[in-house]
């Protein structure tokens, strides 16, 4: 009897850290894996499928238009650890995705929306977002 409850036990904790892993977002289980076909929690992944697409168009973040530039090879250097117009965020602050004036920008928290003139970002992708920058938003 003893060792069918050590059993069922065991079972119980593998299917809740597999279950725990297998939800339909980029987690911190495995920023790595791609879901739903959106996109890893990489910075090559965000500016491929958000910035380049998304932001740095004509007439918005681009060179000689609005600060921060997004352009791929730009926008990095212009996201990470840099501070906002107000000086009381970073854009993006690693590891702390909850004050990032960035991520702020992509919900609408407290801000105004981006990207501007479109819906809001989906889930999977934001997530993905907020999975890089709590991970420590490394230049992968």
């Amino acid at each position: 009897m003893k060792q069918n409850k050590i059993t069922l036990f065991l079972v119980l904790i593998m299917t809740l850290s597999f279950v725990s892993c297998s939800e339909s977002i980029v987690s911190e289980c495995e920023p790595d894996i791609k879901v739903d076909n959106q996109m890893k929690a990489s910075f090559k992944e965000i500016q491929d499928k958000v910035l380049t697409p998304t932001c740095a168009t004509s007439g918005c973040h681009q060179a000689n238009f609005y600060s921060p530039n997004l352009e791929e090879g730009k926008s990095y250097d212009n996201l990470v650890g840099v501070d906002n117009l107000s000086g009381n965020l970073q854009l993006v602050e690693p590891g702390n995705s909850a004050n990032s004036y960035f991520y702020k920008k992509l919900l609408g928290d407290g801000t105004t929306l981006m990207p501007s003139g479109g819906d809001k970002l989906n889930k999977a992708i934001l997530d993905s977002i907020r999975v890089w920058i709590d991970n420590g938003a490394e230049n992968n």
